[in-house]
């Protein structure tokens, strides 16, 4: 569960808390939010020497030579970094912060804050690709503002691993994370799972500031929920997401990027039966980018999200938000 280097891009996605045998809304936002990273971290290959863009993976600025923004080390060659060290908040305002049906609607503002370190040495060569790994931990804030979800308030600790390859405008990664949350103030986990996950994805440039990037995903969720009288595994499910986002470096600082995804989950048992269940979801959005520099980049959001489900008890909903968001990103 890397984050993206120059943002992280978190929507609320919950479910009506009423439901006794719903998904909790921070599982539903959890699950969410990792999809969105992913498909949302992409910026644009073979950009202009000396311009400050976010990277397609750890350290490749240092492998199409000396920039600006690098320092050069001894013998010309830059220095290999190892680690990275990820700061970032935003804040929203959604329309539908519960994600319920239309007559059970809760607005709301919402703040994430989240600080990230990781073991993510600069891509090494292998074969005729380039290797990144990444091994590390993440800590998550959700807070609300709405009196009604505020008792909602958690937060999430994931540790992550991810192997990606890169062939050319190509590529391919594997990772799992264990992640686990908990309320706020007593800390008592409430749920936890296990996710092990496959993506390629295909960048189709159009020139040097402007590019498609075409992905798609699968993962499985080995879950287990805290709760009352339902089994400890409801959540467990597959997922398969694509997704397509036009990357645009209008200018050296400044990035453009419109995204559409498409969700398709597979849970193993509906709400109240021993009957499978598939949810659609389909998304799209906007993110402008701007960053200062290698370290320190700004964004501002906005999305629109549908979903639907073959269980009666899920509500079918309808979702905007928007915001604004930091980050400080430091590698070394």
């Amino acid at each position: 569960m890397k984050l993206p280097r120059a943002f992280i891009a978190a929507a609320p996605v919950l479910l009506c808390s009423s439901l006794a045998h719903a998904q909790q809304s921070s599982i539903q936002q959890l699950q969410n939010m990792q999809q969105q990273q992913q498909q949302l971290s992409v910026p644009i290959p073979e950009l202009h020497a000396g311009t400050n863009a976010p990277e397609l993976y750890a350290g490749e600025n240092a492998d199409i030579g000396p920039q600006r923004i690098l320092q050069v080390g001894e013998n010309g060659k830059p220095r290999r970094n190892y680690f990275d060290a990820t700061l970032d908040t935003q804040v929203f305002y959604t329309d539908n912060a519960n994600y319920g049906s239309v007559d059970q609607r809760i607005s709301s503002w919402v703040f994430v804050n989240t600080a990230q370190a990781a073991l993510a040495p600069d891509a090494y060569d292998l074969g005729p690709g380039k290797f990144a790994p990444a091994i590390g931990f993440s800590s998550q804030w959700y807070n609300y503002t709405d009196a009604s979800m505020s008792p909602l308030d958690f937060d999430a600790q994931t540790a992550f691993a991810n192997l990606r390859y890169l062939l050319g405008n190509w590529q391919f990664s594997a990772g799992a994370n264990f992640t686990r949350l908990a309320t706020q103030g007593s800390y008592t986990e409430s749920y936890h799972e296990w996710l092990p996950s496959l993506g390629v994805q295909r960048i189709l440039p159009l020139n040097d500031t402007m590019a498609f990037v075409l992905g798609d995903s699968i993962d499985y969720h080995f879950t287990k929920t805290v709760s009352n009288g339902q089994r400890q595994d409801i959540n467990d499910h597959f997922d398969n997401t694509a997704y397509l986002t036009f990357n645009w470096q209008a200018t050296s600082h400044f990035i453009v990027q419109p995204f559409y995804r498409f969700e398709y989950s597979y849970y193993q048992f509906d709400t109240f039966a021993d009957n499978k269940r598939n949810d659609y979801l389909n998304s799209v959005g906007l993110t402008l980018l701007y960053n200062f520099n290698q370290y320190v980049s700004v964004r501002t959001f906005y999305s629109y999200t549908t979903k639907i489900s073959d269980d009666k008890y899920t509500p079918t909903y309808d979702e905007m938000n928007g915001g604004i968001g930091a980050t400080l990103d430091i590698r070394f």
